[in-house]
């Protein structure tokens, strides 16, 4: 009976020793899908930073582009108005022919 106990307590130790390594296997997995999380996560962040830098200088280059050729377009029409000479008595007569009507 004592060689059975023997063989019995034996293989609960092997069990309690497989217990353990299936703990320590499962911590190990655990702190190595935390570390990966965390490098994903910081790539992500970095990665997204990048695009959205990249995005908001692209967005500020056509607002800048946008200005100045809104800026081209009335300096443009306020030079040709500027260059218009006032034909008074051309003014004169029309209103005079719209007011007689």
């Amino acid at each position: 009976m004592s060689q059975e106990m023997d063989v019995i307590e034996h293989l609960l130790e092997i069990e309690r020793e497989a217990s353990r390594t299936l703990v320590s296997a499962q911590t190990q997995a655990d702190e190595k899908i935390a570390a990966a999380r965390t490098k994903s996560d910081e790539q992500f962040k970095k990665l997204y930073s990048e695009a959205v830098k990249e995005i908001e200088e692209k967005a500020r280059l056509a607002k800048k582009e946008i200005t100045d050729s809104r800026q081209s377009s009335l300096d443009s029409c306020k030079d040709s108005l500027s260059s218009l000479e006032m034909d008074v008595e051309a003014f004169n007569s029309l209103l005079e022919n719209y007011i007689s009507q």
